[in-house]
């Protein structure tokens, strides 16, 4: 049994940097190694030239978000890395996208997102999940940290060692999931995908977290998923200038990797593994279980581990495992309950981990939590 790493990091934005990047540092400098690593096999380019491209974001981040720049600068002390290095992990898509020019784009087949409430769940609560699919090493640098800033609601994150955010969520009840869609015009400047999550968990409404990520230049498509307790339930499609939002019905929404809002119709073919895992999703919540014979009826936190432990379809199942053509894997299901500002999280796949159960309760006495369940 193995739970990831948590950290409580409290004050400004550069005092949690520092002491995120001190708890972190040994974890932070393998991470960026081995995207360097990963980057160069990938594409061949040299690793002078990945940072130099890296490079590149600092000003977007500088410009556009100059509290996530104060804590990448309090890392970079924390960690004693370069914070090139760092920028390596915050725009690692970006950088990777901008050096395969000899390659064709590989197909959007990373991550399972959902939102669900009301009268589907056991106590009319709003929870959210997502299985992250990626390359396998990912999975040994996952880390929670729990921030308490001076300046904005207190955080609960899953993210790896050195990136500043991936999904999460926050004690105003705003939950975040971001997953891979594809924008046929192209990737260039802006704002690196990973880091549209914590402009939104700053703050207090799905709505206004929404629009906080319209309001920046970004560098590279992405799909995010909000919702918030009050039970709105909202998926940002983000192309690069371009945008869709799609809103819950019936207590419930869904995404994978394909595009799905009416004005983005027609502009891509989606991948027969993102529409396997999305509609699979969707029958699991509908039927309550894998057995289409179980009657329907409220939803709880059990089920939806056992929805992403799920391997229908194989292998284009939600408990993503690495098959020829595809080197990737789940390397961590994350399940958030706004309600109680808690994440049940399993490391790796979770058909073969159990999850933990991490708290934003106790965030403002610096207390951590942790409860391992099945």
């Amino acid at each position: 049994m193995s739970i990831l790493p948590f950290v409580h990091a409290s004050g400004s934005p550069g005092q949690i940097g520092r002491d995120v990047g001190t708890m972190l540092a040994p974890a932070v400098a393998r991470h960026v190694a081995a995207w360097v690593e990963h980057i160069g096999h990938e594409t061949g380019a040299s690793p002078a030239a990945i940072r130099e491209t890296a490079r590149l974001f600092a000003e977007p981040i500088r410009t556009h978000a100059p509290f996530l720049w104060e804590e990448l600068e309090g890392l970079a002390q924390g960690a004693r890395v370069p914070i090139d290095d760092l920028l390596l992990l915050q725009a690692r898509a970006e950088v990777l996208r901008a050096h395969r020019t000899a390659r064709p784009t590989p197909p959007a087949l990373e991550c399972t997102t959902f939102a669900v409430g009301g009268r589907r769940t056991s106590n009319g609560g709003v929870f959210f999940g997502q299985n992250v699919d990626l390359v396998p090493f990912v999975e040994s640098f996952g880390v929670i940290i729990r921030q308490h800033p001076t300046d904005a609601p207190a955080t609960l994150l899953y993210t790896t060692a050195g990136l500043l955010g991936h999904n999460g969520l926050n004690e105003a009840g705003v939950g975040v999931c971001a997953n891979f869609i594809d924008d046929p015009s192209g990737w260039g400047d802006g704002l690196p995908r990973y880091l549209l999550s914590r402009l939104a968990l700053r703050r207090e409404t799905a709505d206004d977290a929404v629009k906080a990520m319209l309001d920046v230049p970004r560098a590279a498509s992405r799909n995010v998923l909000v919702a918030d307790a009050r039970g709105t339930f909202l998926d940002a499609e983000l192309l690069r200038t371009e945008s869709a939002v799609l809103t819950g019905a019936d207590d419930l929404l869904v995404h994978a990797n394909h595009l799905e809002a009416p004005a983005f119709q027609g502009c891509e073919t989606p991948s027969v593994n993102s529409l396997c895992r999305r509609a699979r999703l969707q029958q699991l919540f509908e039927e309550r279980g894998a057995d289409a014979a179980e009657a329907p009826g409220p939803l709880g936190v059990a089920d939806f581990r056992r929805f992403y432990r799920d391997h229908a379809n194989a292998p284009h199942s939600l408990c993503a495992h690495p098959f020829e053509g595809r080197n990737i894997q789940t390397v961590v299901s994350v399940i958030g309950d706004l309600g109680a500002r808690t994440l049940d999280v399993a490391r790796g796949t979770p058909c073969r981990n159990s999850y933990a159960t991490y708290s934003l309760a106790t965030c403002r006495e610096g207390a951590l939590s942790v409860t391992m369940a099945e």
